[in-house]
Formats: C-alpha cells, structure tokens, sequence
C-alpha cells in the first residue's frame, strides 16, 4: 500500500494553524448573472476527479510518527462543500461576507475546501472558493480554479470530465496498514537524515560560494530594526478590502518608468504607497519596511504538488517621497536578488534543516515568520488571461484573499485575471485600523505612477 502524505513544506504550513489563524486561502471570481447553488454543483461534479485532493481528507499517523495523509473520504458529499452563502448587496457587504468566511477554519474531518455562492447586486453572483494552504500555494490555487470553475473548451471540457467523486470511494486502510507505512516512512527519514545533506541544493542553484550561499540567507533571515506597527498579536476577526487595475496599465507602467520594472515591482511599489499613505493619515513617520515576497518553484508538467515556493525578502523605501523614485529601489533590489538566487538558497535551506531534525525545523519557521525578518508578506500569482466565463457567463473580476499570521496583522495577495489585476488586503479587524485607507493609497499610488510615466 503506498500513502500519500504531507510533505515537509505542507506540514509545517499545516502547524501555523493554531489559536486565532487559520489556513485560509481564498479566491473570489464576481461572475455575471444570477447563478443558484445546485447549478454549480452540477458543474463542479465531473471535474472533480481531475483534482484528487479535493475529494481526499487528512488521516493523522498513528501516534503522530509520520505527517497525516491524505485518503479518500468515503462519505464525500458535494452539498456540503458549495453551498448558498446568502446576499451581499455592495462591495461593502461582499467584503464582510468574505471576512466572516476567512474568520472559520475548514473542517480537517473533511476535504479541506469549500464554495459559498453569494447574490450581488446588479445580476451578479459571487462565487468564493476557500482551499487549506496545505493543500495549495498560490499557483496550485490558481490551477483548481482553472480547472473546477473556469469554462473550456470543448476538447479540455472532456479531458478534465474524469466522472463524478461520488462513484463508489477506494477502501480505506485498516489502522494496522497506516502503522506500517507510518513507520517506513519514519525509517526512510532517518536514513535521509543521516546521509550527507551539507547544502545539498544549493549547487544545483547556481549559487557559487559558500560566502554567496551564506549572504543569500543572512538578507533575507537577519534580524533588522524594531518590529513595526504590524507586529501585534492577532485576534479572531478578520477585514477584508479588494481594489483593482487593468493588467496593461501595470505593465505600460514597468515598461515606460525610466527604469525599466516588472509587474511585480510595479505591484510592491503600489503597497509601498498604500502604506505610506495609511501612515501619513494615521499621523505616523514613514519608514522602510520589509517584506516577503514569495516565489514559486513549481516545475512545468508538476502535478498535485500543493507546495512548492520559496520567498525573498524585500525593502520597501516608505520614507522616499517620489513613487517613481521608489519604484526605481524596489526594481533594483528585486533585480539583485534574483540574481543572487535568494529564493533557491531559502528552499534548500529550509529542506535540508527539514531532513535533519524536524525540531530544528521548527525553530526555523520560527524564526523566518518573525516580525523582526518581515513585517508583512505580498504575494502575486498569475493567473489566465483573455475573455474568460464561469457558468457561460462573462468572469468580470477574481480577487485573492490570504490569511493573516500572528504578529503580521495585515497580508497583501495579488492575481491577475481575465486582464485585471486585483489586490486583495486581509487584516486583523481589531489590531489594524484603516484598512481601506491601504487599498485607496494602492489605487492611488497607482494612479500617480500611471500619470508619471510617458503616454
């Protein structure tokens, strides 16, 4: 019997849900037209057998020896998973609803996903799919909503229609046989363990020195300053905003600043000024500020990997007033740490330590989610692009919505989609104020650059 288990990335992703946090992600596609539940439902359930882990639930090992695994739930039932989640009746509203949603874990007792389908105003339906971070980063994310939600062709329409989970499930394994892979897995472990592991994949980086190796990480793990106004024990409520821009005035935006910059700078530059501005309205100086921007590692043809990404940590220079000028620093320095392959060394940082003592793992994450290395984490994740239907109706915007971590109160992701570009800000609703007035400066921001750049 071969089980599929966590792996050491998921399992630590799966260990950060405690008290107050949860694992949530969440994607939001704002669709036209009126769409009820068990019209969804009826879509949704032949391309569920596309994607094993939506109809799969985590086991623990038997005396927690080995990561959970993940087996088939036998009573996988799909009206329990997409469900009527009622009427918001304005972006306000939607908002709120989205929050109460991230404010409630998943039940690990059931696949770890969910769908709320919400009336809009204006003859539009909001469909709000929640995914555990274990079982997904941001690119898996986007690939379960390409293939369960988003409209194909013909021809990919029949490939993803695999039959419906709620054929007769595969026999779960008796407790004996999850003991006995539990412990080969833990024998296999400790045989890795104590192989050679002494910067293993970091040749394979491109990283040439050990000085090299050792400055990639020193960047991005050093302790730097005091912890900002963001370092603050998180609650249990949450706020949610959303703001957007089209796609190709992100990129006319890169292309035309006089130093040239990618999307993802443009988009750093623009929570760079969202900050500025909740800083400059709540009275406080400006100041620079770190933060994690993660980076994918997904190979190409990778299938049900759920994670697979590694971060590198960048200064966001608050204190410049020009957003032209500090969009220039953020390119520069984004610039140099690709360069310097930051992420590759992370990666293999973090798997080695993971192969030698999961107690030094711990210490680890520990240490790299301190408020001290970053105040807040920004993600971007791209997504499809062109005229895109869910339903056979036109998707007007998809916004992306990640949970908060303790002491880092406020989270940033990004997606774009359908030729949209959508900032999704998550807050904690009682240790932040002003959470709207970090999406306006966003938009603002924005708005500024586009107006400083040639036409």
């Amino acid at each position: 019997m071969t089980v599929e288990r966590l792996s050491d990335e998921d399992a630590r992703i799966l260990a950060r849900e405690r008290g107050p946090i949860s694992g949530n992600l969440c994607k939001v596609l704002i669709v036209d037209g009126r769409h009820a539940v068990d019209e969804l439902r009826a879509a949704i359930e032949p391309r569920l057998g596309a994607e094993p882990r939506l109809s799969d639930c985590l086991v623990p090992a038997p005396m927690g020896i080995a990561p959970p695994a993940w087996l088939p739930d036998a009573t996988f039932a799909l009206d329990r998973h997409v469900r009527d989640g009622g009427r918001a009746d304005d972006q306000a509203a939607l908002e709120s609803a989205v929050a109460a949603l991230m404010e409630g874990r998943l039940d690990r007792d059931r696949p770890l996903w969910s769908i709320d389908v919400i009336a809009l105003d204006r003859a539009r339906t909001a469909v709000v799919l929640r995914l555990h971070h274990c079982m997904a980063d941001g690119m898996t994310a986007m690939r379960i909503v390409q293939t369960l939600l988003l409209d194909q062709d013909d021809e990919a329409d029949r490939q993803l229609s695999g039959g419906p989970v709620s054929a007769p499930a595969p026999t779960e394994p008796e407790g004996a046989a999850l003991l006995r892979d539990a412990i080969r897995w833990r024998a296999a472990a400790t045989r890795r363990r104590a192989g050679a592991l002494a910067w293993r994949g970091l040749a394979k980086a491109g990283l040439a020195t050990r000085r090299e190796r050792h400055a990639a990480i020193r960047r991005a793990l050093a302790p730097e300053g005091h912890p900002t106004s963001l370092a603050r024990t998180a609650g249990p409520r949450r706020q949610v905003a959303f703001c957007s821009i089209a796609l190709d005035e992100v990129k006319r935006i890169g292309h035309r600043a006089p130093t040239r910059a990618t999307v993802n700078d443009v988009v750093l530059a623009a929570v760079a000024g969202g900050l500025r501005h909740w800083l400059a309205e709540t009275g406080a100086e400006p100041h620079e500020v770190r933060v994690k921007v993660p980076v994918s590692l997904h190979r190409p043809g990778e299938q049900y990997a759920a994670n697979r990404d590694s971060f590198i940590v960048v200064h966001l220079p608050l204190d410049e007033p020009d957003p032209l000028a500090r969009l220039a620093v953020i390119a520069a320095e984004t610039k140099r740490r690709k360069a310097a392959h930051d992420a590759d060394a992370l990666y293999a940082l973090f798997d080695d330590v993971g192969r030698l003592s999961h107690s030094l793992e711990r210490l680890a994450d520990r240490w790299a989610m301190s408020p001290r290395v970053f105040a807040l984490n920004v993600s971007n994740v791209p997504g499809p692009q062109g005229e895109l239907t869910v339903l056979g109706s036109p998707l007007r915007a998809m916004h992306s919505i990640a949970e908060i971590a303790d002491r880092h109160v406020l989270r940033v992701a990004v997606v774009s989609a359908g030729g949209r570009l959508s900032f999704g800000l998550c807050a904690d609703a009682d240790a932040l104020d002003g959470l709207h007035l970090i999406a306006g400066g966003i938009a603002e921001e924005l708005r500024t650059l586009r107006a400083a750049v040639p036409a």
